[in-house]
């Protein structure tokens, strides 16, 4: 009896504990799906918020874009006189044909313009307008293909528009007296183009006495006189002089040889006082003139006129009968003439 008891009692104990560990486990299930709800619900809230103004933002383009759309290609209608119009019907047209017609019309237009900024703005225009045909059809529907290579036109032609700006202002910065070296010598070249040629210059100065060239030395520099008075000689005679807007050792350039490197000096040339210089290397002048061949045609022509301006003085220089011994200084000045062209015999002629 009493064993029956104490049996009944273990039985309804360890049943209360079973039920109270079910409980402690229920509780804490509870509590840990509470949590889990709780941050779930948190943090889709929180990704609610922050996503809230992006998907506001592209609901306000969406809605500009329809907007702009349905304004672009709707159908107007155009009264005209019944004799203008078949049947005396209305022409029917959108804003987005009127750009795409008004696209070809400037094309068109840039062909007929000479000069080159101009034309470049028409040409952004014209593709402009075919962006806004291309892309809100009148048919509903984008057409990509031609929109892309419009947008890349435009690229291009805003490139060469912005480039062109600039180089006219740097121009516009230029100081008198390299205005004023224009206006004396280089009238012939474009002020773009001369200021291009003095980026690379260097200037210089000489007293008198000084030496810029030894004869058969080898000269990579090509200059040209801003003031002063240089004499050349020839096996240490006289032969010519040089004065502003002269060229030194422009050996071959001036009929389009291709001469690169160094180049044997074919006279001596001492200065007679102060004088100035602007100095060019001559494999950057070269590369300078194949690059821009407006400057190179304008640069040809200077040298081409500094070369009749020197065979001038020395006609008077023999005419006042300055020469003493005027076989001797035919002589000489054959010999620097021979020199001076020997070495085009070893390179390509190009023009």
């Amino acid at each position: 009896m009493l064993l029956g008891k104490a049996m009944l009692r273990s039985t309804t104990t360890t049943k209360t504990i079973l039920n109270r560990l079910v409980m402690a486990q229920s509780k804490q299930a509870v509590q840990v799906n509470y949590k889990f709800k709780s941050t779930t619900t948190t943090s889709s809230f929180i990704f609610r918020r922050t996503a809230q103004p992006s998907n506001k933002a592209k609901a306000a383009l969406n809605t500009v874009r329809d907007k702009a759309r349905d304004k672009l290609t709707e159908t107007r209608c155009l009264s005209l006189p019944p004799w203008l119009t078949q049947a005396g019907r209305p022409i029917e047209f959108s804003i987005s044909e009127l750009c795409g017609h008004a696209s070809f019309l400037l094309v068109a237009a840039s062909y007929a313009v000479d000069d080159f900024l101009m034309l470049r703005i028409i040409a952004v225009a014209g593709s402009t307008s075919m962006l806004v045909f291309t892309y809100f059809h009148p048919h509903g529907r984008a057409l990509w293909l031609p929109f892309k290579w419009n947008v890349l036109f435009i690229l291009i032609n805003s490139y060469r528009i912005g480039r062109v700006l600039f180089e006219r202002y740097e121009v516009r910065n230029m100081t008198p007296a390299e205005m004023k070296l224009h206006h004396d010598h280089f009238q012939v070249m474009d002020l773009v183009d001369f200021n291009k040629l003095l980026k690379i210059g260097k200037m210089e100065s000489f007293g008198g006495g000084d030496v810029l060239v030894h004869q058969g030395q080898m000269n990579s520099t090509i200059r040209l006189v801003l003031s002063g008075n240089l004499d050349v000689e020839r096996d240490g005679m006289y032969t010519y002089s040089l004065e502003e807007g002269n060229f030194i050792s422009e050996s071959g350039l001036h009929i389009g040889l291709k001469l690169t490197g160094a180049v044997e000096s074919s006279g001596t040339v001492v200065a007679r006082g102060r004088c100035q210089t602007i100095s060019w290397e001559r494999d950057e002048l070269w590369n300078l003139l194949d690059q821009e061949k407006d400057l190179k045609r304008s640069f040809l022509s200077a040298l081409s006129w500094d070369i009749i301006g020197k065979l001038k003085s020395q006609r008077l220089y023999l005419m006042r009968k300055d020469v003493k011994n005027s076989d001797l200084w035919t002589e000489k000045r054959n010999s620097q003439s021979d020199s001076r062209y020997a070495v085009s015999k070893k390179i390509d002629f190009k023009c």
